[in-house]
């Protein structure tokens, strides 16, 4: 666990900035998420997310949105490695953790970010549980204005931008 709490450290200091803003204990669910659907079933790395975790922090910067699942191990809260959602991959391949946002929508109460990770056969959707307003304006003016700087990447954003 020390090991994989450095990684994690290490990685939200790589994807956080001046202009980040962290949110604490989320409520969330993955639509779509079947481990037995990896690419490769045997690749197994235990740095990687299996996104089978129900709370988590999230970190919105200029660029992307970092994901960080919790578990409780031994009693007390641990971090997972953090998922990296990004917005365009900018003709670069993809590097472990991260992920290609498609489609961002508001469903009522909730958020749901479809998006593609290299490592699984089928997209995936991220439900974010009983989001408060604020946090949908933040998401927005986050997603709109990325949407817009990569009018031609694949990522799409209903509702905001309706």
């Amino acid at each position: 666990m020390t090991s994989l709490e450095k990684k994690t450290k290490k990685i939200i200091q790589e994807h956080s900035d001046n202009s980040s803003e962290i949110i604490t204990d989320l409520k969330v669910w993955f639509k779509n998420f079947d481990v037995f659907k990896k690419k490769q079933k045997l690749d197994l790395d235990p740095y990687d997310t299996l996104y089978s975790f129900n709370s988590c922090d999230l970190i919105l910067n200029d660029k992307n949105i970092v994901l960080i699942g919790k578990t409780k191990f031994l009693g007390k809260e641990k971090s997972l490695t953090p998922t990296i959602f990004e917005f365009d991959k900018d003709g670069n391949e993809f590097k472990p953790r991260h992920v290609l946002i498609e489609n961002i929508k508001d469903v009522g109460n909730d958020i749901e970010i479809e998006f593609a990770d290299i490592k699984y056969k089928d997209k995936m959707t991220l439900v974010i549980k009983q989001v408060e307003e604020e946090f949908k304006e933040k998401i927005e003016k986050r997603a709109t204005t990325l949407y817009k700087r990569n009018l031609g990447s694949a990522a799409k954003i209903e509702h905001f931008c309706s």
